[in-house]
């Protein structure tokens, strides 16, 4: 077997650019930080409407938002009642960390409440809560409920 220098010569520098192209291919051997983008980035913003609204007391809807407070222009319920013929928008102020309305039936007529919240940022970004699937507000529907009705049933369904 007859070797010459030029043939070895290639061999290593093939099996060089094979290895180089593995290592520069390869999730193996890279150790990258995750890429920025990584997180989400829709903001999170979490409202639990409540079980039950009562006709003759007031509630308290909060909603948590997750956006730096430096970002938010607005924050704002549009709210109606089923005697109202168009939704009122109120401003709201954080109050311990949430964005508070508090509903009160006394003041507002009406047998059910339909809600949904928006937050303008100062970038003239806006997100709403709830959404439908196709991305479209869907507001709560609350019936206005009366306490006595309500748990009277609550204590016939127990026995």
């Amino acid at each position: 077997m007859n070797i010459h220098a030029g043939d070895g010569a290639n061999y290593f520098l093939k099996l060089f650019f094979v290895i180089l192209f593995f290592i520069t291919n390869s999730n193996g051997f890279s150790s990258e930080m995750p890429d920025s983008s990584y997180q989400q980035k829709i903001p999170l913003l979490l409202h639990k409407p409540p079980k039950v609204m009562f006709d003759d007391r007031p509630t308290l809807l909060q909603l948590f938002v997750t956006i730096p407070d430096d970002s938010i222009k607005t924050v704002s319920i549009f709210y109606k009642t089923n005697e109202m013929s168009m939704f009122q928008e109120i401003e709201l102020n954080k109050q311990k960390g949430s964005f508070t309305f508090k509903f009160d039936p006394g003041k507002q007529k009406g047998n059910s409440l339909s809600y949904f919240f928006v937050v303008k940022q100062t970038d003239d970004s806006m997100h709403a809560v709830p959404l439908s699937n196709p991305g479209k507000i869907k507001p709560y529907y609350q019936p206005l409920v009366d306490a006595i009705e309500y748990y009277e049933m609550r204590l016939k369904s127990l026995q």
